[in-house]
């Protein structure tokens, strides 16, 4: 009797177990190029329309910041290229053969990670050294090889990423015998290559086999003819328990399996990437080709001016304003929390302070890309390690103010506290602080505009914000999205600044302001 109790309460609190992950939402991650987008899109498309709630985690960072991501229980999904994950994540290299990459990438994974590949989605998107048709100087050459030790003043441009991949520019080069110098080799937002090779500001460039615009801007791709690059097949990558725990996301990935060829990814990195039509639509698009989806097909309009374009996308900006403005005014809240008593207590301990302002003055330094990418293993993606970063970064400001304010109080004053039978405790709250005031505003005021500013790099790690349309803008050079998360970044540092202008007009007495005006 007591053994079926028992049993009865097992079952029960499985159920129950089960039933909290089947609700629980699955986050999809991309990279931060208009092919991740894509495919990405398609899936949480796919699941929305069969009852899935979906969070969309996309234009995260590099192949690390993505991996690790998932990894770490950041995201649940995202794809992936076979000869990514062969390459950079396992540091394998000699395999060419696609079958065979995505095999040992699969079990490799599996064992190593325990996240599972799924079958490729049906063409191949690798790294292609490309130049400019009508360039006569070049008319001849037809393969890399006959590149070797021909390059001279030629200039390279290259993704940021491939500079240091395994299979990158240092292999490339020592393979084929390429002898650009190194002041010429220029790395680069891969969007950008585009643009600069059609201006003619670089020679070459590295493109991404499926991008639209090689063709569009009349590029032709050299032949690999040494197979130096191993096969790029994407596919979508999860933890083998989670598909395990939603056979949902597992059926629906398994309909992407195989149904992209390579003309149709072309088109639709074109259409993103030289036609700026959003993701979404052209995802959705080409669901409702395939029959996947049901719904008439969507004719984006072409904006011409950033009003009418920001007007098309009020709702989406209204959200992306929330959560910058959540994200910057979450880590400043904290950040006072801490700097203020922080900064009165070093005036007391000098000591601490010789020892406290080399540590912050520290952080301020580290670049925020980096402290970002180092905080990601720590605390996953998301709002977490970026409210975090901008935590850190505002406690100089604060924490320096407020101890320079505190420190420049007339003394006179204080023993004249002192003297009419003040506690240290009325002294800094009713002397101190109300004399300090002025210095501790204009702290918060910088404080505060470094956090709008820097929070805009969030995005890179899924914490959303007016990042998101910039950093998009930037990898297709729609100058309309980057105006989109641009103008209103700065727009709300300024009115945040102006505001606590104000706030010291009503704060700070009438005579310590007058005072500080014949001061000035």
């Amino acid at each position: 009797m007591f053994k079926g109790i028992l049993v009865n309460k097992f079952l029960i609190c499985l159920f129950f177990i089960s039933n909290l992950y089947a609700n629980v939402p699955i986050i999809i991650g991309s990279k931060s190029f208009s092919e991740s987008v894509i495919n990405s899109e398609m899936l949480a498309l796919l699941l929305e329309d069969s009852g899935e709630k979906v969070i969309r985690k996309f234009s995260l960072g590099g192949t690390k910041v993505a991996f690790d991501a998932l990894n770490h229980g950041g995201i649940h999904v995202y794809p992936d290229y076979t000869g990514t994950g062969y390459v950079m994540i396992l540091k394998m290299n000699g395999e060419r053969e696609p079958k065979k990459v995505h095999e040992i990438v699969s079990r490799q994974f599996l064992d190593k990670y325990g996240i599972a590949w799924s079958k490729p989605l049906g063409f191949n998107n690798t790294y292609a050294l490309t130049i400019r048709k009508n360039d006569k100087e070049l008319s001849s050459i037809k393969t890399i090889s006959e590149l070797a030790g021909k390059l001279g003043a030629y200039k390279l441009g290259a993704p940021y990423e491939f500079m240091e991949r395994k299979d990158g520019y240092k292999g490339m080069a020592s393979e084929y015998g390429l002898n650009f110098s190194q002041e010429n080799i220029v790395s680069m937002n891969a969007g950008l290559m585009y643009s600069a090779i059609k201006d003619k500001q670089v020679d070459f460039i590295v493109s991404y086999s499926t991008d639209g615009r090689i063709k569009a801007f009349n590029l032709r791709i050299l032949k690999d003819d040494k197979n130096y690059f191993p096969p790029y097949n994407p596919a979508f990558l999860a933890k083998a328990d989670f598909l395990k725990q939603n056979p949902v996301l597992k059926e629906t990935i398994q309909k992407l399996e195989g149904l992209i060829s390579e003309d149709e990814m072309i088109e639709m990195n074109d259409q993103v990437d030289r036609l700026k039509q959003d993701p979404k639509d052209v995802a959705r698009n080409f669901l409702i080709n395939k029959k996947l989806l049901k719904g008439e097909i969507i004719n984006q309009e072409v904006q011409t001016s950033f009003i009418s374009f920001a007007y098309s996308r009020k709702g989406e900006l209204l959200k992306l304003v929330i959560e910058h403005l959540w994200l910057s005014f979450s880590a400043i809240f904290f950040a006072l929390l801490i700097s203020l008593p922080l900064g009165v207590l070093l005036t007391r301990k000098e000591k601490a302070a010789k020892l406290i302002f080399p540590v912050i003055n520290t952080i301020q330094t580290i670049p925020s890309l980096a402290l970002l990418g180092f905080l990601i293993p720590i605390l996953g993606i998301g709002f977490a390690p970026a409210a975090l970063a901008l935590f850190l970064y505002s406690l100089l400001p604060l924490v320096r103010n407020t101890y320079e304010g505190i420190r420049a109080v007339d003394r006179n004053f204080v023993e004249a506290s002192r003297g009419i039978g003040l506690t240290n405790t009325q002294i800094l709250f009713k002397v101190e602080i109300p004399l300090a005031l002025p210095i501790i505003l204009a702290g918060l005021r910088t404080a505060t505009v470094i956090v709008i500013g820097t929070a805009t790099l969030a995005a890179l790690i899924g914490a959303g914000g007016l990042g998101d349309p910039i950093f998009r803008g930037v990898s297709t050079v729609n100058s309309n999205l980057i105006l989109l998360g641009a103008i209103p970044s700065a727009l709300l540092a300024i009115i945040a600044d102006k505001f606590i202008g104000w706030s010291e007009t009503q704060l700070v007495s009438k005579g310590i302001r007058l005072a500080k005006k014949r001061r000035a």
